[in-house]
């Protein structure tokens, strides 16, 4: 199924809400191949936005120990630890976020690569091609009013709207002389995973890919082009909200919800046998190409495999 398929972001609650039905999210273990294929097309697409690139075949070779590239294995066994630690937090019904958690990424990721892991930065830094502009003092407070807005954020508003708003605050500020992409988008899979989701795979192999996401950052931290002021929550709040969040909005769900979809199905097929299409059409009594359009809007989860689409009328998403 396309990614790029228009989908309202809105039914990535009612799609968390069927997994959770469903058993929630599989454990993190190298026995589940689903989670072994998301980590490894996260860290190569989240290394690749920071110019740092692998195959697929190079990142096996790292994984085996075959081959030595600190920073693909650091992301690699950062995000498989960081995301169980978040599972398992979501499982008890408890959240936790703070300084630690930030620093702690921050270590893991360069690990033998630098001495000064899991320190923020001392003066003035700036962001290669951005407009925006991080402040260039008092990190440590505005790292703690990111944190607590990211808490607030994920209280009022939908989902992806406060994954959208964390990240874009995360890295506006840049709290780190290096790395701070990869710390964010950590973060930000630590927070989707906390709200009962998959990780987020933001695309970043292809030059197009890339662009996309400077142009949606840039988008969003439009209140930050001239500026930071002090770190206070109700400031920051205020010029984060001048941004337009539409592009990393959009970015987000098509970088969510086609794992989404997949985990689901694959959730349903413990309990229930998928259906070629032509069955499910006939429950239906509608044609397969009204299936196929329905799976392209998303009111139908499907499955590939074998080169085959399977689906089960259970898997149809009401609009009521």
């Amino acid at each position: 199924m396309s990614d790029s398929r228009q989908i309202n972001c809105d039914s990535v609650v009612l799609r968390s809400e069927l997994l959770k039905e469903l058993g929630g999210l599989p454990e993190i273990s190298v026995s589940n191949q689903e989670w072994m294929y998301m980590l490894e097309e996260e860290t190569r697409n989240s290394l690749s936005i920071e110019g740092i690139f692998t195959s697929e075949q190079n990142l096996q070779a790292v994984l085996s120990g075959r081959k030595s590239a600190p920073e693909v294995l650091n992301y690699y066994r950062t995000a498989e630890s960081v995301y169980d630690q978040a599972l398992q937090y979501y499982r008890e019904e408890d959240f936790r976020l703070d300084t630690a958690l930030v620093r702690h990424i921050h270590s893991s990721l360069f690990k033998e690569v630098t001495d000064r892991r899991g320190e923020f930065r001392h003066g003035a830094i700036r962001i290669q091609g951005a407009q925006v502009q991080p402040p260039d003092r008092d990190i440590d407070q505005y790292v703690r009013v990111y944190l607590e807005l990211c808490r607030s954020s994920l209280k009022k508003q939908p989902l992806l709207a406060a994954l959208a708003r964390s990240h874009i605050l995360f890295e506006s500020i840049h709290p780190f002389d290096d790395g701070n992409g990869r710390v964010g988008r950590i973060l930000l899979n630590y927070l989707a995973i906390s709200g009962g989701c998959p990780p987020i795979v933001i695309k970043g192999i292809t030059a197009e890919e890339r662009t996309s996401y400077y142009r949606a950052l840039e988008a969003a931290d439009t209140g930050f082009h001239s500026g930071f002021p002090a770190p206070e929550v109700a400031e920051l709040e205020m010029r984060l909200e001048q941004g337009n969040f539409g592009p990393i909005e959009a970015l987000l769900c098509s970088g969510l919800l086609p794992r989404l979809d997949r985990l689901i199905a694959i959730a349903f097929e413990r309990q229930s046998a998928l259906q070629p299409l032509r069955e499910v059409a006939e429950h239906f009594a509608v044609k397969e190409a009204t299936l196929r359009k329905w799976i392209e809007r998303g009111k139908l989860i499907a499955l590939k495999r074998d080169n085959k689409l399977l689906s089960h009328p259970r898997l149809y998403l009401s609009d009521d």
